[in-house]
């Protein structure tokens, strides 16, 4: 079984590829969205067993999140549901040809960046896991949130699960620490998890920008990648 630990939110789109100003006042479409939901809920439609953890305020919207994931086969039942924070959105714009997407966040003081680790039961979570999955996202959303992370990855490889990582580096989130810059502050925590990470995931831009390491030669802009000497 694979665990997976991060926020899960609520996603209002636009319909097909209108900007804002073109459906607002109008309707917005409700999803759910998070990566690591996103990685337990396709390993269980191709028959893996996933189980994701998370902290949510209880209301019937929540109820029915969790319902959403249930359904696709996710094991739910150790989500925590807690009196504190809120339940994160966020806003999205698709892109189309030149024209890139448009993302808002409404998700400061959600549940997941208010709850500690002490709050969580990860010993209970970890039974019967054989990986764990986290991204760069959830530590970015607060201390709590990369002090809950860092517990659970420890706890995780003590008992010898394996656990993966996506970078997945978010500049507009790492800011919960005045007068440190995002990468920066990244990169302070990120090293920390790594030391306890098997399998990592990244791509050229979020190793330069969390891990400052970048191939010689290589252009994001031109498309251009050096898959040969890197420099740290």
């Amino acid at each position: 079984m694979i665990l997976g630990f991060g926020e899960i939110m609520m996603r209002l789109a636009t319909e097909g590829r209108w900007r804002f100003r073109q459906s607002l006042p109008g309707k917005l479409d409700a999803t759910w969205g998070g990566g690591e939901a996103n990685v337990c809920a396709s390993l269980a439609m191709l028959g893996q067993a996933s189980r994701f953890v998370t902290a949510l305020p209880r209301h019937a919207i929540t109820e029915q999140l969790a319902a959403s994931l249930r359904g696709l086969g996710v094991d739910t039942s150790r989500l925590l549901f807690t009196d504190k924070g809120r339940l994160g959105i966020y806003f999205l714009e698709t892109g189309a040809n030149q024209r890139g997407p448009i993302v808002i966040y409404d998700r400061e003081g959600s549940s997941i960046a208010l709850t500690g680790p002490e709050e969580y039961d990860f010993a209970g979570a970890l039974e019967g896991v054989t990986w764990v999955h986290v991204t760069g996202i959830t530590p970015a959303l607060s201390q709590n949130a990369f002090a809950s992370m860092l517990a659970l990855v420890k706890l995780a490889k003590s008992r010898g699960i394996r656990v993966s990582c996506d970078l997945n580096f978010r500049k507009k989130l790492w800011n919960w620490k005045p007068g440190t810059k995002p990468q920066s502050l990244a990169r302070e925590c990120m090293v920390q998890i790594l030391h306890e990470v098997d399998l990592l995931i990244g791509n050229e831009e979020d190793d330069k920008d969390v891990l400052g390491i970048e191939a010689e030669g290589t252009s994001i802009e031109l498309g251009k990648i050096n898959p040969g000497v890197m420099n740290p």
